[in-house]
């Protein structure tokens, strides 16, 4: 049976998007029937050689190389199948395509994705949604297979090049990708993990936090008359309050009204842990506070964004004259310490701070370099 086939890129302009883009497409003709596939890739009808089904410029492009390789690929399916006598059809050909997805990592770490994320908090899922948009502008359809020690240290590469990444961030990264790796091996699509051969890279925690005498210069702040004064004041007043309690961004983000008991504790499971926080009001916390109930919303605090957050503390440490570059986290790090600094059973403060584990909590209490001083001067023998 003498049948006709051919393939082609196409940019399908029936399925424009908001910013004017359109999705190309592989139009596969088998017999005058047709099948369009997705190839994942989009451009603006401008720069699209209708012509020849290219992206107009160069046709060594990444873009470029990508479609051709992959109507490469789907011709030496259409003609291998015809040299065995089978009949090529077009379900034979979405029947190619799914397997071919399968093992694509876009389509698998969604899959994976969507197992994870249940058990991870937003923004933690946006560390991963981060990570697949770096591998796709690293390696556009990559498949599952083809993640290898060579890749892994290509990826390294490229993401130290690509962008200003900190050590923390690169460290993420990794360890996201090492996850889904783990996955990968679960479902069989790889029998190996690179990462066993590949040194990670190194992520110092830092600890800081705010000394008491900068805790005074925030709390004695005037921001009235200031640009953006509510702003800054909501900001200041959700940082002092985490200071003041050790609370998470994203837990103070969310506390409403109904976890708090009588004025006297918070009640409620922590987003990032998910584990049950019981936490006594201090007087100073109580007083932030009552200046939102006026505002009769479900939340204490309006909605700032984290990043909002961190661009007002850098400008309220220049305000109050803290020689010091704040982030939202460091307010954590503040109640951690002055617990520490006042001798709190280490247990205690691991309770407080929702820790599943004491290693944790040791990490302040053994920096806290007053409070080590102070136990060594009162030793007598020492004196």
């Amino acid at each position: 049976m003498n049948q006709s086939y051919s393939v082609k890129a196409i940019l399908r302009t029936d399925k424009k998007r908001v910013d004017g883009s359109c999705p190309i497409h592989y139009r596969i003709t088998i017999d005058k029937k047709t099948l369009k596939l997705p190839s994942g890739e989009y451009e603006f009808e401008s720069n699209w050689n209708k012509k020849d089904g290219f992206v107009k410029g160069s046709k060594t492009s990444q873009v470029n190389c990508l479609l051709d390789s992959q109507i490469s690929a789907f011709k030496d399916y259409l003609r291998q199948q015809k040299s065995l006598g089978n009949i090529i059809s077009i379900d034979l050909m979405k029947s190619y395509y799914s397997k071919e997805d399968k093992e694509s990592f876009d389509s698998c770490f969604d899959k994976f994705c969507v197992k994870k994320f249940k058990e991870l908090s937003p923004g933690t899922q946006q560390h991963y949604r981060l990570l697949k948009k770096r591998v796709l502008e690293f390696k556009p359809n990559l498949k599952v297979q083809d993640i290898d020690l060579k890749f892994i240290e290509n990826l390294d590469a490229f993401l130290r090049e690509k962008s200003v990444i900190t050590d923390a961030g690169l460290f993420n990264r990794h360890k996201n990708m090492k996850t889904f790796i783990r996955f990968a091996i679960k479902e069989k699509l790889l029998n190996y993990n690179p990462y066993e051969d590949f040194k990670m890279p190194r992520c110092k925690q830092k600890f800081d936090h705010i000394t008491s005498n900068e805790l005074r210069k925030l709390q004695n702040l005037i921001l009235t008359g200031r640009k953006n004064e509510t702003g800054l004041g909501q900001t200041l007043d959700m940082f002092l309050f985490s200071c003041y309690t050790g609370m998470r961004y994203s837990d103070v983000q969310k506390l409403k009204w109904s976890n708090i008991n009588n004025m006297k504790y918070i009640t409620m499971d922590t987003q990032k842990t998910k584990s049950k926080l019981i936490m006594p009001l201090p007087d100073l916390a109580i007083k932030i506070i009552m200046r939102y109930k006026k505002f009769k919303i479900e939340n204490v605090f309006p909605y700032r964004s984290n990043p909002c957050l961190n661009r007002n503390l850098k400008e309220i440490a220049a305000l109050s004259g803290i020689n010091k570059e704040i982030t939202f986290h460091m307010a954590r790090h503040t109640y951690a310490t002055i617990l520490a600094n006042n001798n709190v059973n280490p247990f205690h403060i691991a309770k407080l701070m929702t820790h599943s584990n004491l290693k944790q909590t040791m990490t302040y209490v053994n920096s806290s370099v007053s409070a080590l001083e102070a136990s060594v001067s009162k030793i007598s023998e020492f004196s």
